[in-house]
């Protein structure tokens, strides 16, 4: 497809055409008034695997299998063209002007990190990549910007890192640290049709190795490193020869005899590891005594599995019409609910709808009406009988006559926060549960 383009700027202008537009698109998204928008953030390739663990779905399977296809046929295009973070990295790059040149491949490094990630998840862990996913990373900064008030070390910190990492070596980050890239980047190894530089035409110059961000370019040796090249096209605009080419070609590729007792024994560390601390009272254990036990959105069943799985993109946080969930904090390790500004509206699902990862659930919304998310702590001190909370409960949890406290019936009560968010004396406070459940 792009041997009829080499040499001239079209490849190149038609990757961050795409890219630009994705890019929008993709912050959009996050906007509460374009919700249909954030349906397409379920492309996001990482997010997509760690749900086809923790909530399978034939559609999820069929997305994660397309993106791999798209990686064999194509090469990485993913990495400059969909991936947000990826995106974010070459406005960085771009801003600061950073040229890179050939780099060390890294393969160990690689290799250990995809090993560790895999077996976390495999075993029910998916919190390693709400720091590795990219797309989480991208949906904890823009979030952080997008409401002033969320704005944080929690936003602040990914941003200063990567930023950091750009300055260093450029597109490190997804050459050497990204689970997503490095499963993207073996299926272009092994890829259909591959970018090479032609011996024959090539003429030594070395623009093509100044300008790839990746640094998978020797040019001394004519050779370009398909697994970790990201289909930048910068150095096809380079070349002045037009010697790098995009067609089928036989190669031996090259294979490190220890990489396979490497990888093994750092799943097998990986696997013991996770199985350890997959026990849900262990898990209980280190909330209760290092973070508040968090009320969790509907659909995201017990405690333990939603901090687990939960990548704290902040989708949900921006989309909720009750504007309750709130994003990561000194107290709160995860997403949460914070019934201080509002309810849990009756008629809302939106958390359910578009999270990407599968932390919450799909739900139906009478299934959602259903959902158990906390109970009920009534200070009868406090409580001026006014009987507020009979009025505004959905369930009809509270039943009250004149004179006299409020009567709770937890049997009925779903959490969702309507009767602490109206009552004047303060006297309900909704407390976590641990393991939701449906009425």
């Amino acid at each position: 497809m792009f041997k009829s383009f080499r040499g001239n700027k079209k490849p190149y202008l038609i990757r961050i055409s795409i890219a630009a537009i994705i890019f929008i698109l993709t912050v959009a998204a996050f906007l509460p008034q374009l919700k249909p928008l954030s349906y397409m953030l379920q492309l996001n390739f990482g997010a997509a695997l760690a749900k086809l663990i923790a909530d399978f779905s034939v559609i999820t399977l069929v997305i994660v299998l397309l993106n791999l296809a798209i990686a064999f046929f194509f090469g990485r295009f993913y990495c400059s063209v969909i991936c947000p973070f990826g995106i974010l990295q070459d406005m960085i790059g771009t801003l600061f002007r950073r040229k890179s040149g050939a780099s060390k491949n890294f393969y160990y490094i690689r290799y250990t990190i995809l090993a560790l990630t895999l077996a976390a998840m495999i075993v029910g862990i998916t919190a390693v990549l709400r720091f590795l996913d990219p797309y989480s990373n991208f949906g904890n900064i823009l979030t952080g910007f997008l409401n002033i008030k969320t704005v944080s070390v929690f936003t602040f910190v990914p941003l200063i890192l990567i930023a950091a990492l750009v300055l260093w070596k450029n597109r490190i980050f997804c050459t050497t640290i990204c689970p997503a890239g490095t499963i993207l980047g073996l299926c272009s190894k092994f890829g259909y049709k591959k970018m090479y530089i032609s011996e024959d035409i090539c003429k030594g110059c070395g623009q093509c190795e100044k300008e790839c961000p990746t640094g998978a370019i020797i040019s001394k040796e004519k050779y370009l490193d398909n697994e970790r090249c990201i289909r930048c096209m910068r150095c096809v605009v380079k070349c002045p020869g037009r010697g790098i080419l995009f067609e089928k070609k036989e190669e031996k590729i090259e294979f490190i005899p220890s990489r396979r007792s490497f990888i093994t024994a750092g799943v097998v560390l990986a696997a013991a590891a996770g199985v350890l601390s997959k026990g849900k009272e262990a898990a209980g254990a280190i909330i209760d005594a290092f973070k508040k036990r968090p009320i969790c959105p509907p659909g995201a069943g017990a405690v333990e599995r939603f901090v687990q799985k939960c990548t704290n993109c902040g989708l949900c946080v921006e989309h909720c019409k009750g504007k309750v969930l709130k994003k990561p904090d000194f107290e709160y390790e995860t997403v949460h609910v914070d019934f201080g500004e509002g309810k849990c509206e009756f008629d809302c699902k939106n958390c359910s709808d578009i999270c990407p990862t599968g932390a919450i659930k799909k739900m139906t919304l009478e299934q959602k009406q259903n959902c158990r998310i906390g109970l009920v702590k009534l200070d009868y001190e406090k409580c001026t009988k006014c009987g507020l909370c009979t009025h505004i409960y959905p369930k009809g949890a509270f039943s009250h006559k004149t004179g006299e406290t409020p009567k709770y019936n937890p049997a009925k009560c779903i959490g969702c926060g309507a009767c602490q968010n109206i009552c004047p004396a303060k006297a309900i406070e909704i407390v976590s549960i641990n393991e939701q459940s449906q009425l």
